[in-house]
């Protein structure tokens, strides 16, 4: 263990299809890019949302640290997959944070009928009214979180300051306007699509529908728009399901941004919007940031969430699991 002084902050976007990280230099108020990388996995490593070959992924991430030259110095974010990440809204009286944290794990512990120590908690509190917290509850089994690290040990990566949920990793870099009002926000891992509902730059909840990338890839033009018009009639339908389970049924939202893992099939999803009704506008994802588009997004999108957190280079406390979740 020791102090050690980082300018240098890489993310990490280990992802079904290849492993991708960008490397960013912060000098006074500006980032630069000092490095990325994209690797895609030279064998099938993920058969769903299930890994069947964690020394494709290993190696993956080896050579991405070789590229962006990876050391214990750098502040490094990455994401957990988005399967291994429980949410839960709970509400719960006032109280400070660490009693709110102790008490939402008592209630998660509770429902899923599992041990504490076999589970990590992060939550996000605001205050709902005089007497109430709106919590945004995070659980991640500890096994999951010593699979993954195991994964970066194995490459020679130290572990991640911070381990974020995978759903996430594409928020970071979006346009802070599509924060205003109420934003619906769907991505398309390999086996489910993720749906996020912000209010006011607050989460509101996330779910999931089945349907994802995984074998797109060799279908034809005609077979991967269907897909589309499919999902997002699958998305509609729990977005309504949503409002009406957090009190917002008669809203619409602002905007709806939509990803693929796949990136490649954000032209044929966005072809297939059609009398989308749950929001006022559609954005594609690369409509939605500033950044050049052609760099790893997820990967710089965490990359900056650790700029954001360390904006002012502070002194980082590197510790033997300095992982953390959300």
């Amino acid at each position: 263990m020791g102090l050690l002084f980082s300018n240098y902050y890489v993310g990490l976007d280990v992802g079904r299809y290849k492993v991708e990280g960008v490397k960013l230099r912060k000098k006074g108020k500006e980032v630069e890019v000092v490095s990325s990388f994209s690797v895609p996995y030279e064998n099938k490593a993920f058969d769903g949302e299930n890994i069947v070959d964690e020394s494709e992924i290993a190696i993956a991430l080896g050579k991405t640290k070789m590229a962006l030259k990876i050391d214990i110095e750098d502040h490094i974010t990455t994401a957990l997959f988005p399967d291994r990440i429980l949410f839960r809204k709970l509400e719960l009286p006032t109280m400070v944070k660490e009693q709110a944290m102790n008490a939402a794990k008592f209630q998660i512990v509770k429902e899923l009928s599992i041990s504490s120590e076999e589970i990590a908690v992060e939550i996000e509190a605001k205050q709902k009214d005089i007497s109430s917290l709106d919590v945004s509850s995070f659980i991640v089994k500890v096994e999951d979180v010593s699979k993954f690290n195991s994964l970066l040990f194995k490459a020679g990566i130290p572990f991640p300051d911070i381990l974020d949920a995978g759903y996430f990793k594409f928020n970071y870099i979006m346009k802070e306007e599509f924060f205003k009002g109420i934003l619906i926000i769907a991505f398309e891992d390999i086996s489910s699509t993720y749906v996020e509902i912000f209010k006011d730059n607050w989460l509101v909840g996330i779910d999931s529908v089945t349907g994802g990338s995984e074998g797109l890839e060799k279908l034809d033009e005609i077979s991967i728009l269907s897909h589309y018009a499919d999902l997002n009639d699958r998305i509609q339908n729990l977005v309504r399901m949503m409002f009406s389970r957090y009190s917002m049924a008669d809203m619409v939202a602002d905007h709806f941004i939509f990803i693929s893992e796949l990136r490649k099939n954000n032209d044929f999803w966005a072809k297939a919007i059609n009398n989308f009704e749950v929001a006022k506008e559609i954005v594609p994802y690369e409509e939605a940031v500033t950044v050049d588009k052609n760099l790893p997004l997820a990967a710089y999108s965490l990359a900056m969430r650790g700029v954001n957190e360390n904006s002012k280079g502070k002194l980082l406390q590197k510790k033997g699991s300095k992982g953390k979740t959300v």
